[in-house]
């Protein structure tokens, strides 16, 4: 197993794929929170015929390391840990949720490292008081007694999938609850903290940056509606926002082929053109 040091702990990876010109940028992938880099999947086979892919677990998921408290700025500082130490001078970031706050924080702080922004089913902005009140009380009872299936069923999966997933994959509620309840607590309670109730709003950053940039949106997205994918594309000039039908949050798990649709072209269009 492949494992690569940064300054939140041992991160796991797999890389596939191989660059098809020298300099040219690395597609890293980077996952949403209660899941990890198996979220990918269905992605990573297309886009590494395209180039070098990298799927990076996230700190405190997967097989990644139980990280210390940190932020999300601290965590788009670690993953240049791993650019050093991977050899990546330029990446196509690809993520979602949370994956798409780290790709966005990135490329605010360094965007010299940053080719073109794949961000899927993300938010630029805080969480409201209300919900940070209410996750932060879901963390608390996650670190004591993990993540029954009957939470997971009536709190998250409704945020997490789709109505049409929900009725007819009830099966994806069941991977839900036993891949979270894999991991460890104390290390998804940290990064829950970190995405959800300290994360800051980063929007008012955005028309600055100068990335090609592609938004990615389930229509039924519950956990970060439409509109925060709207308010990214109105900030950053040249983006462009695609729906997924039928498809909630996880809209990479839901309508994969629909995600590939979108996502393999503007990753193939990205590399061409460097």
């Amino acid at each position: 197993m492949a494992y690569v040091g940064t300054r939140l702990g041992r991160w796991f990876y797999v890389e596939r794929g191989a660059p098809r010109h020298v300099g040219e940028p690395c597609i890293v992938l980077l996952h949403g929170l209660l899941f990890d880099g198996g979220m990918w999947d269905a992605c990573v086979g297309p886009l590494a015929e395209l180039g070098r892919v990298v799927v990076i677990d996230g700190p405190g998921h997967g097989k990644s390391e139980v990280p210390p408290t940190f932020t999300l700025e601290d965590h788009a500082e670690a993953l240049l840990d791993v650019f050093r130490e991977l050899k990546i001078g330029r990446a196509v970031l690809v993520g979602l949720s949370w994956g798409g706050m780290l790709a966005m924080r990135v490329a605010i702080a360094h965007p010299t490292h940053v080719a073109a922004m794949a961000l899927l089913d993300t938010s630029a902005e805080a969480e409201g008081l209300v919900e940070k009140i209410k996750y932060r009380a879901m963390v608390s009872m996650s670190r004591r007694l993990g993540l029954p299936r009957a939470l997971v069923k009536r709190e998250i999966a409704p945020l997490m999938f789709g109505p049409r997933t929900l009725r007819e994959r009830p099966g994806l509620v069941d991977e839900v609850s036993r891949r979270v309840n894999g991991f460890s607590r104390e290390g998804t309670a940290r990064a829950s903290l970190a995405v959800v109730v300290h994360r800051k709003s980063v929007l008012d950053k955005l028309p600055a940056l100068q990335i090609p940039t592609l938004v990615v949106c389930g229509r039924d997205d519950a956990a970060t509606v439409p509109a925060r994918s709207e308010a990214i594309v109105a900030a950053i000039k040249g983006s462009r926002l695609v729906w997924i039908e039928e498809s909630g949050h996880m809209s990479v798990l839901e309508q994969p082929d629909a995600v590939n649709a979108a996502l393999v072209p503007f990753v193939r269009e990205q590399l061409r053109a460097r």
